[in-house]
């Protein structure tokens, strides 16, 4: 019989040994009998006799030790197997694991015995505290964020959000939670919600203007960027961001009311001054013309001016998108325009086949802008203007050359640099300042130089 127990003890040793997972057997006190090579290893022990006779509990810390000696009775005097439950261990060298522990009642060497198989899971541990901590600085990286920052579920549902769709709405996280998306929205807007939540999900982003009904009643409008979040290859929602444009669109207002302020004096009063020209040029004398001449001239200006304010307007206010855009077209196009308006101009090009960016489709005016400048700003009989395009791959350059007199510094430098601005120190139009709206809305920069012996050189990069 003590044959047969030693026979059997030998065999589960040898299985139990070549367990990856450290293996502990231990008594009624807690007393270790045996444990294979990984829980030497767990331990940092350097062979078994530094195992054996030892307590468990001399490796357990402090405050699972009431838990380890609770399992201990479990296993080993009401036979009930245990875990996994989550401890903490020394080992020799003070270093403390993360470990779970699995026990079970067995039977060695003739005696009840509790066995106990273990996992280290220090790093599991660490990589979920470090997630958490990322999880964590995310959350308040989006909670600190002015704008309302929100994930849609590909069911059309509001998944998560920060504090700022809170504080804007007024509902709290509870009556978020119940409410669907279109609740947060004007009656009128609800459709158009519903349509960009869709485009997001069929094109991969959408951008849509809505009005916000805060739980208050108060109306905000918002402007809401989505775009789709896709994870291996599946749609698993999108993520965006509302901001508040109730400022913009007051700026909006008041420059459509500027608009149509001088459009309706400005415009009229032009006209009027225009039409009564012919009489005072009428009366004969040299000094009536020249007069005359003068105050068309002038109403001419000023009419031109109010264009390219009206220009600017649109630009501010009328919602639009890059395009793409062949510049060498566009050029050629005008180059054909300008010289037949303009005989006496010379327009030459240097062009390649083509040169296509993604910019404003009002590239096109603004274009038009510098050319028409270039020819009548220019104090010769014959003036002379280079439009050359040079494609580098990664930036399209525009560069219009002319023999004009050069650009006053005051017509441009403000345009970067607005703190330059006073009652003295202004442009005289917004031509320029058409120009660089478009080129700085399409991710571009204007640049502007003297010629080497003559004149102006405007440059337009594109990407």
């Amino acid at each position: 019989m003590a044959d047969e127990e030693n026979a059997e003890t030998g065999n589960y040793q040898q299985l139990i040994s070549v367990s990856p997972a450290p293996i502990n057997l231990f008594d009624a006190s807690g007393e270790i009998i045996w444990g294979n090579d990984a829980v030497l290893d767990l331990l940092g022990l350097d062979s078994r006799d530094q195992l054996i006779g030892r307590s468990i509990f001399e490796f357990i810390v402090s405050d699972d030790r009431y838990t380890a000696e609770r399992e201990l009775v479990d296993v080993v005097e009401t036979k009930t197997a245990t875990g996994p439950t989550q401890m903490q261990l020394r080992r020799a060298d003070g270093d403390t694991r993360s470990i779970q522990v699995s026990t079970a009642p067995g039977r060695y060497q003739g005696r009840d015995i509790g066995q106990a198989v273990v996992i280290d899971v220090t790093e599991l541990e660490r990589t979920r505290e470090e997630l958490e901590t990322e999880r964590q600085f995310i959350t308040d990286a989006l909670d600190a964020l002015p704008d309302v920052f929100y994930v849609i579920t590909p069911g059309g549902e509001l998944d998560r959000w920060n504090d700022s769709l809170l504080e804007v709405s007024g509902y709290d996280a509870a009556e978020v939670r119940a409410m669907d998306i279109e609740d947060f929205f004007a009656e009128a807007h609800t459709d158009r919600i519903s349509e960009s939540i869709a485009t997001a999900f069929a094109e991969g982003t959408d951008t849509v203007e809505a009005t916000v009904v805060t739980k208050r009643g108060e109306e905000i409008p918002f402007e809401f960027r989505k775009r789709r979040l896709v994870d291996g290859g599946d749609v698993i929602g999108l993520a965006g961001i509302g901001r508040d444009i109730s400022e913009r669109k007051a700026r909006e207002r008041h420059l459509r009311a500027v608009d149509y302020l001088l459009q309706h004096n400005l415009r009229n009063q032009l006209n009027i001054i225009q039409g009564s020209v012919e009489s005072v040029s009428d009366d004969g004398t040299e000094g009536g013309r020249s007069a005359a001449d003068r105050i068309d001239a002038a109403a001419d200006r000023l009419l031109s001016i109010f264009d390219n304010h009206h220009l600017i307007v649109d630009q501010l206010t009328t919602p639009q998108s890059a395009e793409p855009i062949d510049v060498v077209a566009v050029v050629e196009a005008l180059a054909e325009e300008y010289g037949e308006a303009y005989p006496a101009a010379t327009i030459a090009t240097d062009l390649p086949e083509r040169a296509v960016v993604s910019a404003m489709p009002t590239l096109r005016l603004a274009l038009r802008e510098l050319l028409e400048n270039a020819i009548e700003h220019n104090d010769r009989r014959e003036p002379r203007v280079d439009v050359a395009v040079e494609n580098t791959g990664s930036k399209v350059d525009i560069r219009v050359s002319d023999d004009a007199p050069p650009i006053p510094e005051m017509e441009y430098r403000s345009l970067a640099d607005d703190s330059l601005l006073h009652s003295t120190y202004h442009s005289t139009g917004f031509g320029l300042w058409f120009v660089h709206l478009v080129v700085r809305q399409s991710g571009g920069s204007l640049h502007f130089d003297r010629g080497e012996t003559r004149g102006n050189v405007v440059t337009i990069e594109l990407p």
